[in-house]
């Protein structure tokens, strides 16, 4: 979890997506988080 957070926090920082299949680890972090192994809803 402490890698998560650093790359969570380097995503808030510099306004970036962070792109992960790990989302639990980085929920209520204020980051936005893409699933690519999740179907996109509509």
């Amino acid at each position: 979890p402490v890698v998560d957070a650093l790359l969570a926090a380097t995503a808030l920082v510099h306004d970036l997506v962070l792109v992960t299949r790990n989302t639990a680890d980085v929920e209520g972090l204020g980051v936005q988080v893409l699933n690519p192994f999740e179907s996109a809803t509509s």
